[in-house]
């Protein structure tokens, strides 16, 4: 019984020293392997785009979400939004993908390559190569397309063209409104000179 405490009492005054030892060589290895990290290769940016960015400042793909009063719900994304320093509800955005789903089930899609917010106004502006595509059929390109956040209101200026369901389509301009005549419900409206080529195919 005395020799098992003796080799007992030997191992744990060998462990006592090895085990300190094994632990600083662990440590040891820990900063002798490490990569050195430069601080300028962590930044993404170069030195000007710093200085851009410092000089106006911006927001890389912001998203706005929400529900108008009757109930329709909108959303906005883009891929760089910067916001006026004099007023600062207002921003201009670049890329822009707004999404529009009214309780009747309809989906209004737009897309532009620059546009608007206006948080207070609570309105949004859309330009360049603006392109609007409904669950109903329609596939609509304006130069310009105005809408709300408060309200299920869409309105392309400028002149419109694009495709109907039953065949090309042009006017001055092109409204989404809610229906006075049936609650719930949502019409898609052209006004001025409007050219409809109807196609037996479509």
């Amino acid at each position: 019984m005395a020799q098992a405490d003796n080799a007992y009492s030997r191992l744990i005054r060998w462990l006592k020293i090895v085990l300190p030892l094994v632990a600083l060589a662990l440590m040891s290895s820990i900063f002798l392997f490490s990569r050195k990290i430069d601080p300028t290769e962590a930044l993404p940016y170069s030195r000007a785009e710093l200085d851009d960015r410092a000089r106006e400042p911006r927001l890389t793909q912001p998203k706005y979400s929400g529900m108008t009063s009757d109930g329709a719900l909108i959303t906005i994304d883009a891929a760089e939004a910067r916001p006026d320093l004099a007023d600062p509800g207002r921003g201009k955005a670049s890329q822009m993908v707004g999404t529009m789903k009214t309780p009747d089930g309809e989906v209004t899609e737009l897309t532009a390559e620059a546009g608007q917010v206006d948080t207070a106004k609570q309105t949004y502006a859309m330009q360049g190569n603006v392109t609007l595509t409904n669950s109903a059929g329609y596939r609509i390109a304006a130069p310009v397309v105005t809408g709300s956040t408060a309200e299920t209101l869409i309105d392309a200026t400028g002149g419109v063209a694009g495709q109907a369901p039953m065949g090309p389509l042009t006017s001055d301009t092109m409204h989404i409104r809610p229906d006075p005549n049936a609650p719930g419900q949502y019409v898609l409206v052209f006004n001025g000179r409007v050219r409809l080529i109807y196609d037996p195919k479509q």
